[in-house]
């Protein structure tokens, strides 16, 4: 029971292993992603800035303050979608907006949450406001936070599936 990481043999008793994270094999066969292994996107459509006709979001783009999550792929998603509609209909476009929370639920009716509000600069999509849950919540307000983690799964399935 070892583990050699960079050179250093570790006693373990359990090991979760996890391999190097980096943008899907499509990506790289598509010559978007950097030597990172990532790929850069424009932060007010997704495009890929090695090819502005693919875009790449959620987990595979590098495009700044946003966590890697389901939340944030599908908020990114959003943008891509009206930033493709408005290059092919000639629609109007608004500003990039993006939001992102993501909960822990350590019980029935109780759960705590992270999240922010993004925006995009010609640089990256950058953090613009936060919000954590706080030590010494009541418990309304952290089955509160536990209902609206539901209300949102349940949103966000019917919103990708229908």
């Amino acid at each position: 029971m070892e583990v050699v990481a960079d050179g250093e043999v570790v006693k373990v008793d359990v090991c979760n292993v996890i391999p190097a994270m980096k943008a899907g094999r499509i990506a790289d066969i598509a010559g978007v992603t950097n030597e990172a292994g990532w790929a850069p996107v424009n932060p007010h459509t997704m495009a890929t800035r090695a090819d502005d006709s693919i875009h790449v979001l959620g987990d595979s783009s590098q495009q700044g303050d946003m966590p890697k999550s389901g939340f944030s792929a599908n908020s990114q998603a959003k943008v891509c979608a009206m930033a493709v509609r408005g290059e092919l209909t000639g629609s109007a476009v608004f500003p990039a907006r993006f939001s992102n929370t993501c909960w822990s639920l350590l019980d029935s009716n109780d759960g705590v949450k992270v999240g922010a509000s993004y925006e995009a600069t010609d640089e990256k999509i950058a953090k613009t406001s936060g919000f954590v849950s706080q030590v010494g919540e009541d418990d309304a307000t952290r089955a509160a936070t536990y209902e609206e983690s539901v209300g949102w799964y349940a949103g966000i399935t019917a919103d990708m599936f229908g």
